[in-house]
């Protein structure tokens, strides 16, 4: 028995080509693509906002040290009348 034969007025090249063309697969391949474009806007926006967060945590924490060391340097210019200085220790003056 011979299996039934397709359609020859069409070819498969044709059958797919008029398959991808048809409206609701260009209409979903338009979904599918704005779809990931408005996802890769979104992962973009969200990864730049914790760049940002994270450079301004950074900002915070060199302020915070440089004002440690402020005030380490005050509490060391109060206390230095305790102490002769290093250059006399060492007989330099």
């Amino acid at each position: 028995m011979a299996s039934p034969s397709p359609d020859p007025t069409f070819t498969k090249e044709e059958i797919k080509r008029n398959l991808f063309k048809s409206p609701n697969v260009e209409a979903d391949r338009m979904t599918d693509s704005s779809s990931a474009l408005s996802l890769m806007n979104r992962l973009q926006i969200d990864y730049e906002i914790e760049m940002s967060r994270k450079l301004m945590q950074k900002d915070d924490m060199h302020e915070q040290r440089l004002k440690q060391l402020r005030q380490k340097l005050k509490n060391l210019s109060d206390d230095d009348w305790m102490y002769p200085s290093v250059e006399k220790l060492l007989g330099l003056s």
